[in-house]
């Protein structure tokens, strides 16, 4: 019985100090945001070597919304729009992650937007939809922002009518 007993207790230290074992989809999700984190930070600081190395060959950025510069680029045509998008600012943007969501097949980043624009201050928010491959590279971004922000701010346009109401 005492031999039983140290078996047991044994068998229980052991068991105990083993780790837990994390899933497939625990190990994605924690590398996906990883590179989420990398490339975002890397557009943020301007570190386009580092941010090129988190892409994939085929990457795609795609701005959603109803501007003259929405549509999907290329990565060389991404650098020459956020080129334009920086000609229309005073001092940079600054991106500020207020959370990231990852899931097994990429993320979700949703941030705040610091820079003053050339027509006063432009402190857009937005969520950029992340695709990550089987490699661990990006694929694809898609940004969503206030379309009718950027308009005042950065292009100098009033948006004009009365504000309705649903009474």
């Amino acid at each position: 019985m005492k031999n039983l007993f140290l078996l047991i207790l044994i068998i229980s230290i052991i068991s105990c100090e083993q780790k837990t074992l994390k899933s497939e989809n625990e190990i994605l999700i924690e590398r996906n945001n990883s590179i989420v984190s990398k490339n975002f930070k890397a557009y943020n600081t301007a570190d386009f070597d580092v941010f090129e190395s988190t892409i994939s060959d085929d990457f795609t950025f795609t701005l959603r919304g109803e501007l003259d510069i929405s549509g999907t680029y290329t990565y060389e045509e991404l650098l020459k729009t956020a080129g334009a998008f920086q000609s229309l600012l005073k001092n940079g943007w600054k991106g500020n992650v207020e959370k990231i969501i990852s899931g097994v097949n990429g993320s979700a980043i949703v941030l705040s937007g610091e820079a003053e624009g050339v027509n006063g201050e432009y402190n857009n928010d937005y969520i950029w939809l992340y695709s990550i491959n089987d490699e661990g590279k990006v694929s694809s971004i898609t940004e969503y922002l206030s379309d009718l922000l950027f308009v005042k701010q950065l292009y100098g346009q009033e948006i004009c009518g009365e504000k309705k109401t649903m009474d």
